[in-house]
């Protein structure tokens, strides 16, 4: 009788031997397609975000080159502008005051001694008016800016300003000046002269300090006053916009733009450029 049960057990056995290995085949396969499965996907989705991502900064570059391509279109019109106005100053109002001051010297040989000091006077203002007229049509003119370069363009500037008997300029210089392009030095001139509109329009100031440091590497323009300062968080927008356009132009020529300011403590500006 036990013979008989282990002869039954065995032959069981042997007829599920088969079938077990069967099912193991089949869940070893299952699984490998569930990871090959979950290798897809994840491998699909890597894809997928690494082409988002440089989607992304694909649309984020031309947007940038979008407002470069802008923002150089409008200062090539607002130089074209500069231009017209220069020339129009040099050749028009210019020669139009030189002819009234000469028509005023002849008539001052025909006036009585009573009034020829007046008329000197008005002479001398006259003078004094053609040369402002030529200083300004100097500092818009964009061939005589690039012709003299950005540190003779500033001090041309400065000296312009202390002229007005307004404001006490300083000045200090450090380093051997090297020159950039052109185009570059226009542009940094440009926001130099918007730095100087905005303290003149709003920083109700008496001093302005101008320190130009040069190294071999880089350059730093100090640009600070003794004005009233402002908050630069509670900015209005149009003068909000003023600042972010000279980050931009100062980006466009490879400048960093850092201001500080404080209520009552004045302003001051620094642009670090390269060569």
């Amino acid at each position: 009788m036990y013979c008989l049960q282990q002869v039954f057990c065995m032959s069981v056995t042997q007829k599920l031997l088969p079938m077990d290995k069967d099912i193991i085949l089949s869940m070893v396969i299952a699984t490998l397609l569930f990871l090959l499965m979950i290798c897809f996907i994840v491998t699909f989705w890597m894809i997928y975000r690494r082409r988002r991502a440089v989607h992304r900064e694909e649309k984020k570059q031309l947007h940038v080159a979008y407002e470069k391509e802008i923002l150089h279109s409008r200062l090539e019109m607002k130089e074209q502008t500069l231009k017209h106005i220069s020339e129009e100053i040099h050749d028009n109002i210019g020669q139009i005051l030189s002819l009234a001051k000469l028509n005023i010297s002849i008539m001052e040989s025909n006036c009585p001694e009573s009034l020829r000091e007046r008329i000197g006077d008005t002479k001398q203002l006259i003078s004094k008016v053609i040369q402002d007229l030529r200083d300004l049509s100097g500092s818009m003119d964009t061939d005589t800016i690039t012709a003299r370069g950005v540190y003779a363009a500033i001090l041309a500037e400065l000296d312009r300003i202390k002229k007005t008997g307004a404001y006490l300029v300083n000045f200090n210089s450090s380093g051997t000046v090297w020159r950039m392009d052109s185009s570059r030095e226009l542009i940094l001139f440009r926001i130099f002269q918007e730095v100087l509109n905005n303290l003149i329009k709003h920083a109700s100031a008496s001093v302005i300090d101008i320190d130009i440091c040069y190294t071999a590497t880089l350059c730093t323009l100090s640009i600070a006053d003794n004005g009233k300062g402002f908050d630069i968080t509670a900015l209005p927008e149009s003068r909000g916009m003023g600042l972010r356009n000279m980050e931009k132009r100062s980006a466009m020529i490879g400048a960093s733009f850092q201001l500080e300011s404080n209520v009552l403590n004045g302003t001051l500006i620094r642009i670090v450029f390269t060569p």
